[in-house]
C-alpha cells in the first residue's frame, strides 16, 4: 500500500495536470473571451454571481470569533 505522502503527491499532480489541460483546451482565445466571457453572460446572472460573492465574503467577516 502506498503511503499518504505518495498519494498526496499523485493527487496534487493529477489536479495540476487537469488545470493545465483545461487551460490549453479552453475556448477562450483572447483576453476579452477570458475576462468577460465574450460578453455572453446576461447582466442579471452576473449581478447574482457578484451578490453571492459579496454575501459569502460578508459571512466570513461577520462570523469571526
Amino acid at each position: 500500500m502506498m503511503s499518504t505522502q505518495v498519494l498526496t503527491y499523485i493527487f496534487v499532480g493529477a489536479t495540476f495536470a487537469l488545470y493545465v489541460g483545461i487551460a490549453i483546451w479552453s475556448k477562450a482565445k483572447s483576453t476579452n473571451d477570458f475576462y468577460v466571457a465574450g460578453k455572453g453572460v446576461h447582466p442579471v446572472a452576473n449581478g447574482m454571481a457578484t451578490a453571492a460573492d459579496w454575501m459569502s465574503a460578508a459571512h466570513f467577516f461577520l462570523w469571526q470569533d
